[in-house]
């Protein structure tokens, strides 16, 4: 039981280290109290879609939900690529030379609350396909979501301190084409069968 909730665990949450990851790269600090509260909307999505799973064994897909969430994924890359491409364009336009781009770039930020929202809401319903089918499984639903609680909060700081840190400098100032790009990479890898 206990073994079946960790294996779980880590691999829906794969995708979370590497979306903390590519934030790290772009300089954009995932703060403790942000960790928590897209931890805790994974924690409460997890424990809702192997509810759902439990009531309606047999009658909803988990393809459906893997399908929607790797979707989501896309969408949020293809959004940073464009913020990123935006930025360019609109500094090159105000006549800003090519290393003031990049020096505006290095500063650290935050995620702001809605980009919050919007990231544990995708990690949600990236994982409901796996809670659904974690339920037909059999498998816990109280400690499975629990154990994903707790390894989403320790993946995503894992990978935004690790991106934040060992990305090389020159790798930041492409910080939102970059962490577009793995988000869209990681969309369509969870698309393949």
């Amino acid at each position: 039981m206990y073994i079946s909730a960790l294996l779980f665990g880590i691999s829906a949450n794969i995708d979370t280290f590497v979306l903390g990851f590519s934030y790290g790269i772009k300089k954009q600090r995932i703060p403790l109290m942000t960790n928590l509260i897209i931890s805790l909307i994974t924690f409460f999505g997890t424990l809702l879609s192997i509810g759902v799973g439990i009531q309606l064994a047999g009658f909803l897909s988990p393809e459906l939900s893997k399908t929607a969430g790797s979707l989501l994924l896309i969408l949020l890359g293809v959004y940073y690529c464009w913020k990123y491409l935006w930025e360019q364009l609109h500094s090159l336009k105000k006549g800003d030379s090519p290393s003031a781009i990049s020096l505006s770039m290095q500063s650290e930020s935050c995620l702001s609350q809605k980009e919050t929202f919007v990231l544990g809401i995708t990690l949600t319903v990236n994982n409901a396909g796996m809670g659904i089918g974690a339920s037909f499984a059999g498998i816990h639903f109280l400690l499975t979501s629990v154990t994903t609680f707790f390894l989403s909060a320790l993946f995503l700081i894992a990978g935004n301190r690790l991106g934040g840190r060992f990305a090389p400098p020159f790798i930041q100032h492409f910080g939102d084409l970059l962490s577009g790009l793995i988000i869209i990479a990681l969309g369509v890898y969870e698309l393949l069968p």
